[in-house]
């Protein structure tokens, strides 16, 4: 039940899916590329921010697989349904709160010393994903999770492979003006963003609305309100909310960091960063299928099932990270030359002389951060998640306070502070880990059938 061969059909295409949303982001930055390298950053930089305002949300309404996952395996397939509506309004609830952080968010581009150029183009591109991409993240994030959480990943795969093409299609029109429509530049990045996000949304919604007729389904009683299923999302679901908001505050925080070293270094930093996700959006993929294979394991009574699952995940990411890295040390220069085109009129030496050293060195962080994305993924499917949150906050906040601490204290050479950052990554990894082999995660009750308290609390 936890082996390689029962995980591989909920993870692979979770792992392909994750790739396609790699892809849109990459496409992107490809395409702005092509208009000038402060574009290009700003939509890592104005992406980021936006993506920071609502990861706590996202987080949260993520615990949905969790749960579903536990249901399907107790054969609760009534309850799956109930939970997933729970989920959607609670995204409902949380978009004003999304657009309440983001006031304070649009400020940080100025605090953290950008060059006005960049700025102007970061808030227009923050603008877009905030109002109109928040609640399409969280609203997809709950319909995503049903079935992620009983295993039908093959469903998330096919609406958004749909949406991929959605996506390269209406950013290539829209960003160059193609077929009659005006150059829109960063806006027509943005724009061609939130319509594959939309139809990512709407798929998922009619295939939801589909499952919710079946006979194993069917619950009457489904739209209504739950407070119990509701306080136990948020019981399970906000500790890994906040784990996803401050961590990914932290990681906001250094790459903003990094971008006060000027646009070279910002460019360069978004180059890497592009290929960084091709590593870490799959190994996100890979997380899903064992927080859903480990808690139905958990749901059907088998602990040892359970534990396997989170080795085969660690399994099927090693082998996948392997032949990454290795194309990181072998072939940067050419990985780098796909977002540095010399054809354009723009002065891409810099940029590419600084993003060959980080890239061959990128590996070593991504390692130790895929045993912190499996092990993570472990301690949540069983419930473990406020320890999940404790290590994931200060591991991400240790990474940022020394990155802070270089640059700005000790003034070190960008490379310098970029090296000192993948190294103190395996800190994080080894904290996971541990915490994993207590096997405490295995004894919480996340559907409080019983409102016992969880035995591992």
């Amino acid at each position: 039940m936890g082996g390689i061969n029962a995980l591989l059909p909920i993870a692979v295409p979770m792992i392909v899916s994750n790739i396609f949303d790699t892809l849109m982001t990459v496409i992107d930055r490809l395409f702005m590329s092509y208009v000038g390298k402060e574009q290009m950053a700003a939509c890592m930089g104005g992406g980021l921010t936006a993506w920071a305002c609502m990861t706590f949300f996202v987080g949260t309404v993520s615990y949905v697989s969790a749960m579903v996952a536990r249901s399907y395996g107790a054969k609760k397939k009534r309850d799956c349904i109930r939970i997933t509506y729970q989920g959607l309004y609670f995204s409902a609830f949380a978009y004003p709160l999304i657009l309440l952080l983001g006031f304070f968010a649009s400020m940080t581009f100025v605090w953290a010393g950008h060059d006005p150029v960049e700025i102007k183009y970061e808030l227009i591109y923050f603008r877009y994903m905030l109002i109109g991409g928040s609640f399409l993240a969280v609203f997809r994030m709950a319909l995503a999770s049903f079935f992620s959480g009983i295993g039908k990943t093959s469903v998330i795969l096919r609406v958004n492979a749909v949406a991929l093409v959605v996506n390269v299609v209406a950013n290539y029109i829209l960003i160059f003006g193609k077929f009659g429509c005006p150059a829109m530049g960063i806006h027509g990045a943005a724009l061609g963003t939130l319509l594959a996000s939309l139809t990512v949304t709407v798929l998922l919604f009619l295939k939801f609305l589909s499952y919710s007729h079946f006979k194993e389904y069917v619950d009457r009683n489904a739209l209504r309100y739950q407070p119990k299923m509701i306080k136990l999302l948020l019981r399970f679901g906000v500790p890994t909310g906040v784990d996803n908001m401050l961590a990914t505050t932290a990681f906001t925080v250094a790459i903003l960091s990094f971008h006060g070293f000027g646009p070279n270094v910002a460019a360069a930093l978004t180059v890497v960063m592009n290929w960084d996700l091709c590593a870490f959006l799959p190994m996100l993929g890979i997380q899903i299928g064992v927080i859903t294979l480990v808690s139905q394991c958990l749901g059907k009574g088998d602990k040892q099932e359970a534990e396997r699952a989170a080795y085969s995940g660690f399994k099927i990411g090693c082998c996948y990270l392997f032949f990454l890295i290795s194309c990181f040390l072998i072939i940067p220069q050419f990985l780098i030359g796909v977002f540095t085109p010399a054809n354009q009129g723009i002065d891409y030496s810099d940029v590419i002389r600084i993003a060959i050293p980080m890239l061959r060195s990128a590996g070593f962080y991504l390692f130790f951060d895929s045993i912190n994305i499996v092990f993570s993924g472990a301690l949540r499917g069983g419930g473990d998640t406020i320890i999940a949150m404790i290590i994931g906050i200060l591991y991400r906040w240790l990474l940022a306070s020394i990155l802070l601490f270089t640059i700005h204290v000790l003034q070190w050479p960008m490379m310098y502070c970029w090296y000192s950052w993948g190294g103190f990554s395996c800190v994080g990894a080894l904290a996971i880990y541990l915490r994993f082999r207590t096997e405490h995660w295995k004894h919480f009750n996340i559907l409080g059938d019983d409102e016992a308290k969880a035995e591992g609390a």
